[in-house]
C-alpha cells in the first residue's frame, strides 16, 4: 500500500502546540505593566498617526485623479475607435454607390438606345438601394432620356455645371454635399459619370443623388451599439457629421443640418477634424454648456477632385464618464466618516493592549521561529504541489506535460538531475528517455537501470519509491561495487496510466544550501508520490481528451469531417488565405436522386452508397484538402490554394470519381451521379464563409435545374444579376 502524505505531527519537535500558545495569550493585562516610554510619547504617536493619515489621503487623492484621467483617456479612445469605424463604413457605403454608377456607365444597357429599358433599370436600382434619391441619364446634348422621376424626363441639363463637368471626365466623380431639388431639399452628395461609346464618343452623362439621411443610419447604429455596451440613454451620447468647411450635414440632437457652421461657432473638435485624421478633445457643449469628451475621425470621400473631406464627431458628457468613480467616492467618504474616528481610538487601545502580549510572546520567539521554519517548508512544498497539479492539468500535449513534470519534480525536491524513462507498449524495454539537468554520472547511472519485468522485481518497491539503497542492493546482486555508478542520492517512483506501468521518474543528487546530501527526505518522497499520481491522471485525461476530440470531429457513418468540423476548416483556410493572399475553392457535392435509392433499395444500401462516395471523394482529394459531410447526401469540400481554372479541373475530378464507376452494393451495381456547385474566394474578391457556401449552393442549384450530373461555378458575386444576388443573400 502506498504511503499517505504526512503533513504535520504534534510530536514534531519543530511545531508549537496551538493550545499552549492560546493559553499564554490569555495572560491578564494590568495598566501598571504598560511600558513607561509609551506614556511619555503618546503625543508623538498621535502626531505620527496624523502624518500617516495625511499621506494616505494624499495618495488616495493622487490615485483617484490618475484613475479619473485614465478613465477619460480610455473612454476617449473608445469613442475614437467608434468614430473611425463609422467613418470607414460610411466611406465604404459611398464607394459602393459610386461603384454602382461606374458599372452603369460602362454597362451595355447605358450605351443602348432603349430609354424604357434604361428607365426600368434605374428604378430597380433605386428600389434596391434606397440611398439613391434620384438617378438620371442624359443624351449627348444634355437632355434627360431616362430617370427615376417621371416629372424630370426630357429636362434640358446642358448648362448645368455637373453636365459640363461630366463631358470632360473619364470616370466617376463625387461632388460634395449640398442642397438640391432632386434630394427634396435635404443634404445629398452627387455622383456623376460620363457615357462613352466603344469608339470613345460622348453619349451623355449619368447623375445620381445620394441622400445624407440614408447614409447616417450607420452613425445611428454606432450610437446604439455604444449605448448598449458602455453608456445609457442618460449619457447624452451624440454625433455630428460636417464637411471640411464646418457646415453641419447631420446631427443626432439639434436637427439643424445645413444651417449651422461649427467652425464659425468656435467648436475645437470641428477645427481639429480638418487637420488630423482622428483623436479626441475635451470641450464645452455648444448648446448645454457642459463639459464633454468629443472624439473625431476624418472621412475622405473617394473619387472626389479636389479632395473632399468630412468629419465625424461623437461626444459624451464628461460627467457620464466619471459617474461611477464619483459614486464610489461618495460611498467611500461616508464609510470613512463612520470608521475613521472609532478606528483611531481602537488603534490606540490595541497598541496598549497588545504590548503585554508581545512581552509574553518574546520569551518563546525562538521556539516559534523554529516551528515556523518547519511549517514553512511543508507549506511551500504543498503550495508547490498544488501549483504543479494545476500546471499538469492545464497541459494540452504529452511532451509539454512530461517536460513540466521533470522541472516541477526537480524544483520541489532540489535535485540536480531528473529523468523519465517511458516504456514501450509491451512494457519489456525502455522507449523514450527524457531528462533535464547537467550531471553525467547520474545520467549514466539512471540510463543503465533495466526496466524489464525481472529487473523491476529485483529492484522492488514498484508501487512505492526507490532509493539509492535499493540500487546498491541491485548492483551487489549482479556482482558490481556499491559505487558502480557514483551518485550521492537517488529517488525513483513509478507512474501509472490506465492501471498500466507508464514509466519511472528518477531524481538524483539532492542539493541544499549546505551542499549535496546523502538522501531525499520523507517529505520529498510523499510529494513525489503525489506528483506521480497526478501526472498519471493528467496523462490519462490527455489521452481521453485526444480520443474524444477526434471522435467529435468526424461523421460516424462516412468517417469524414462532420458539419461543424468542416465549417471550422473552411474558416481556418479563409483566414490563412487572407494572410497569404491565396485563393480558396469551395465545392458542394450532392448525390443525384439519393432519396430514390433509399426508397427503392432501403437505407442499408443508401448507407453503403454514402460510405463509398465518401471514400472516393477522400481518395480524389489532395492531402491538404478538407472533405466533410454537410448533411444527408451533401458533401462540402474546401480546396486551399486553388484558383478558378484549377477549380474547374478539381470539380470535374470529383464528379468523375463518383459518376464514372458503378457502386457495388448488396443489391448489385448501382450507377450514382453527382451534381457539384463551386465558387472561389480570391484576393480580388474576399468573401465570408457564409456567402461562399451560399454561392456554391446557388451554383449547385443551377446544375440541378439543367439536368444534374454536372459542374457549375460562380466565380464571384458580381457575375450574378440583382435577382440572383437576392436569392443567395
Amino acid at each position: 500500500m502506498e504511503k499517505q502524505p504526512h503533513i504535520a505531527d504534534s510530536r514534531d519537535s519543530g511545531l508549537v502546540s496551538t493550545a499552549r500558545l492560546n493559553r499564554q495569550r490569555r495572560s491578564p493585562f494590568t495598566a501598571d505593566r504598560f511600558p513607561e516610554w509609551m506614556d511619555h510619547h503618546h503625543i508623538r504617536l498621535l502626531f505620527v498617526f496624523a502624518i500617516m493619515t495625511m499621506v494616505t489621503v494624499f495618495c488616495l487623492g493622487w490615485a483617484l485623479y490618475t484613475i479619473q484621467q485614465r478613465l477619460i483617456q480610455s473612454s476617449g479612445h473608445s469613442l475614437v475607435q467608434a468614430a473611425t469605424d463609422a467613418a470607414s463604413k460610411l466611406n465604404m457605403l459611398i464607394l459602393e454607390r459610386s461603384g454602382d454608377i461606374q458599372l452603369l456607365s460602362e454597362a451595355p444597357i447605358a450605351q443602348g438606345q432603349n430609354p424604357e429599358t434604361l428607365t426600368q433599370y434605374l428604378r430597380q436600382l433605386r428600389h434596391t438601394y434606397p440611398a439613391y434619391r434620384w438617378i438620371g441619364v442624359t443624351d449627348s446634348q444634355g437632355r434627360i432620356v431616362a430617370t427615376t422621376t417621371p416629372s424630370s424626363a426630357s429636362l434640358d441639363q446642358s448648362q448645368r455645371p455637373w453636365f459640363l463637368l461630366a463631358r470632360n471626365l473619364t470616370g466617376v466623380r463625387i461632388l460634395d454635399a449640398q442642397m438640391s431639388e432632386e434630394s427634396d431639399v435635404t443634404s445629398a452628395i452627387t455622383v456623376i459619370a460620363p457615357r462613352h461609346s466603344p469608339d470613345g464618343r460622348f453619349l451623355g452623362a449619368i447623375k445620381a443623388v445620394v441622400g445624407i439621411p440614408s447614409l447616417i443610419t450607420i452613425l445611428d447604429d454606432t450610437m446604439q451599439v455604444l449605448k448598449d455596451i458602455e453608456w445609457t440613454e442618460e449619457s447624452h451620447l451624440e454625433y455630428q457629421l460636417l464637411n471640411e468647411h464646418g457646415d453641419l450635414l447631420a446631427d443626432s440632437a439639434l436637427q439643424q443640418d445645413g444651417h449651422l457652421n461649427l467652425k464659425e461657432l468656435g467648436v475645437p473638435s470641428a477645427t481639429l477634424v480638418t487637420d488630423h485624421a482622428r483623436g479626441f478633445v475635451e470641450e464645452t457643449h455648444l448648446r448645454r454648456g457642459t463639459s464633454v469628451i468629443t472624439a473625431y475621425a476624418q472621412l475622405t470621400i473617394p473619387h472626389a477632385e479636389p479632395n473632399v473631406r468630412w468629419g465625424i464627431l461623437i461626444r459624451v458628457d464628461r460627467d457620464s464618464i466619471l459617474a461611477p468613480i464619483r459614486s464610489f467616492l461618495w460611498k467611500l467618504s461616508y464609510l470613512s466618516l463612520l470608521l475613521l474616528l472609532p478606528l483611531v481610538g481602537l488603534v490606540l487601545w490595541m497598541i496598549k493592549a497588545r504590548h503585554e502580549e508581545w512581552s509574553s510572546a518574546k520569551r518563546e520567539s525562538q521556539r516559534a521561529i523554529d516551528a515556523e521554519s518547519a511549517l514553512t517548508k511543508r507549506t511551500e512544498a504543498l503550495h508547490a504541489l498544488v501549483v504543479a497539479t494545476q500546471t499538469l492539468s492545464a497541459q494540452q500535449d504529452l511532451d509539454g506535460l512530461i517536460e513540466h513534470l521533470l522541472n516541477i519534480a526537480r524544483d520541489i525536491t532540489g535535485a540536480r538531475y531528473a529523468a523519465l524513462a517511458v516504456l514501450t507498449e509491451d512494457q519489456r524495454e525502455p522507449g523514450q528517455f527524457l531528462s533535464i539537468g547537467f550531471d553525467d554520472a547520474a545520467a549514466d547511472a539512471i540510463q543503465s537501470l533495466p526496466f524489464d519485468l525481472d529487473a523491476r522485481e529485483s529492484l522492488g518497491q514498484e508501487n512505492g519509491t526507490l532509493s539509492l539503497h535499493h540500487l546498491e542492493k541491485h548492483w551487489a546482486s549482479q556482482g558490481l561495487p556499491a559505487d558502480h555508478r557514483p551518485m550521492t542520492s537517488y529517488l525513483g517512483v513509478s507512474i501509472r496510466c490506465h492501471d498500466r506501468f507508464f514509466g519511472r521518474l528518477s531524481l538524483a543528487n539532492k542539493q541544499t544550501p549546505h551542499g549535496l546530501v546523502t538522501d531525499f527526505s520523507e517529505l520529498d518522497e510523499q510529494i513525489v508520490l503525489t506528483l506521480a499520481t497526478q501526472a498519471g491522471t493528467a496523462i490519462q485525461n490527455l489521452q481521453l481528451l485526444h480520443d474524444s476530440k477526434e471522435q467529435a470531429k468526424h461523421d460516424s457513418l462516412t468517417e469524414l469531417l462532420n458539419h461543424s468540423a468542416i465549417l471550422n476548416a473552411l474558416t481556418q483556410e479563409l483566414s490563412r488565405a487572407e494572410r497569404n493572399h491565396q485563393p480558396v475553392g469551395v465545392l458542394i457535392a450532392d448525390l443525384d436522386h439519393f432519396k430514390r435509392v433509399n426508397d427503392t433499395y432501403g437505407h442499408q444500401v443508401g448507407d453503403t452508397v454514402l460510405r463509398e462516395a465518401a471514400q472516393r471523394l477522400r481518395e480524389t482529394a489532395r492531402s491538404y484538402d478538407h472533405v466533410g459531410r454537410a448533411g444527408g447526401e451533401e458533401f462540402l469540400i474546401v480546396v486551399p490554394n486553388c484558383d478558378l481554372e484549377a477549380l474547374r479541373e478539381c470539380a470535374e475530378r470529383f464528379r468523375a470519381a463518383i459518376s464514372d464507376m458503378p457502386f457495388d452494393t448488396p443489391s448489385g451495381p448501382l450507377t450514382i451521379t453527382v451534381s457539384i456547385g463551386a465558387t472561389v474566394c480570391s484576393a480580388e474578391y474576399p468573401l465570408s464563409s457564409e456567402l461562399l457556401r451560399k454561392m456554391a449552393d446557388y451554383a449547385l442549384y443551377r446544375v440541378k435545374s439543367h439536368g444534374r450530373n454536372g459542374v457549375d461555378i460562380v466565380p464571384h458575386p458580381h457575375t450574378l444579376a440583382g435577382e440572383q444576388l437576392k436569392k443567395i443573400a
